[in-house]
């Protein structure tokens, strides 16, 4: 999937701070979204998660 060049060029950049691969960061975007807008129940991040931890910061 790709999408438009502002949003690759966005996921490009967290994925190079974050250091996550491109499917990692979509994951967790949308995991979050899906969340947030209450269509899938908020879980905490543990210690294993694929994630390592990383969060995008609020309001990015």
């Amino acid at each position: 999937m790709t999408f438009d060049n502002d949003v690759e060029l966005a996921l490009a950049t967290a994925c190079e701070e974050l250091e996550m691969t491109r499917q990692e960061m979509i994951r967790l975007i949308m995991r979050e979204w899906l969340e947030q807008y209450g269509f899938l129940p908020f879980r905490e991040l543990d210690e294993g998660s694929e994630t390592r931890g990383n969060a995008l910061p609020h309001g990015h």
